[in-house]
């Protein structure tokens, strides 16, 4: 199946084209992967990622046009020298464990203050209504495919690619729920992976294949009933570098991080929000 016009990926300063693969396959159903245990109708993308084609490439990357809707863009974009200065004085490079992340925020915390002004003062620029918070300190195992997952009854229940419903919304609302920042603050290069469809076009394409009448859909079931009918729709992979960040509306595509064939533990801080202009842009 070919890509569709949907999601754009922004990136002024960093060369994004290079940053990107595809998968012409899509996704596979797992109930297990690797020893680990995934939720029922759970979907990660297979690995067999190429480079994406210029046509490709020209419906999916924006990188010298306008940052215009928030709800359709993903920015990718990296944290300036003096918080990297600030991250990398607290140390969490010599973290080995993610159970070790905690402590060392903790045990720093005039220096944590300092991170957290700089970054409110960084942050705020990419919202014009000044309308995000602190989200996450969010941390996971190197050599994951995915990431997400839940701790049920004692057990880390992997969900595979999924939307994050941050506050209530229905499907045809979901363009509404903001979006988030995610830095990532490990030592190596994290991915993230998603589908280019907004939950609308998802929506609109299920209408195609059956009957919605006859179904009810919700944010619950949509990510499964699309990848039981579209298993083959391209699955995007975009590298995070150490200090990188991206700014996502993940209420509203299909996503998941990875930390597939890394050696070190995943750290990323995130905030949530609206982050609806680039600092360089304002109107």
């Amino acid at each position: 199946m070919k890509l569709i016009k949907g999601i754009s990926v922004y990136g002024d300063k960093i060369p994004v084209y290079g940053q990107l693969s595809i998968n012409d396959t899509g996704v596979r159903a797992v109930d297990s992967l690797n020893g680990l245990e995934y939720d029922a109708d759970s979907f990660v993308p297979n690995q067999d990622w190429r480079n994406l084609t210029k046509q490709e490439l020209r419906l999916l990357v924006k990188q010298d046009e306008k940052f215009t809707n928030y709800s359709k863009s993903l920015y990718l974009g990296e944290i300036p020298q003096n918080i990297k200065g600030l991250f990398y004085d607290l140390g969490l490079e010599k973290c080995k464990h993610p159970d070790d992340v905690y402590p060392t925020f903790e045990k720093n915390k005039n220096l944590v203050k300092n991170i957290n002004e700089e970054l409110d003062s960084f942050l705020g620029d990419f919202s014009s209504s000044n309308d995000y918070k602190f989200h996450r300190i969010t941390r996971a195992m190197p050599n994951r495919e995915t990431i997400t997952c839940h701790y049920i009854e004692n057990n880390f229940i992997y969900i595979g690619l999924h939307i994050d419903q941050s506050r209530p919304f229905k499907i045809h609302s979901a363009y509404k729920s903001g979006n988030r920042i995610s830095i990532n603050l490990s030592k190596e290069t994290r991915t993230l992976l998603f589908t280019n469809l907004t939950l609308i076009q998802v929506y609109n394409l299920i209408g195609q294949k059956t009957d919605l009448s006859k179904i009810k859909l919700t944010p619950n079931n949509i990510t499964s009933v699309f990848f039981k009918h579209f298993p083959n729709y391209p699955v995007i992979k975009m590298e995070i570098k150490p200090y990188q960040f991206y700014i996502a509306p993940t209420d509203n595509f299909f996503h998941d991080a990875s930390t597939y064939g890394r050696k070190e533990i995943d750290v990323t801080i995130v905030y949530t929000g609206v982050f609806d202009q680039l600092p360089h842009r304002k109107n």
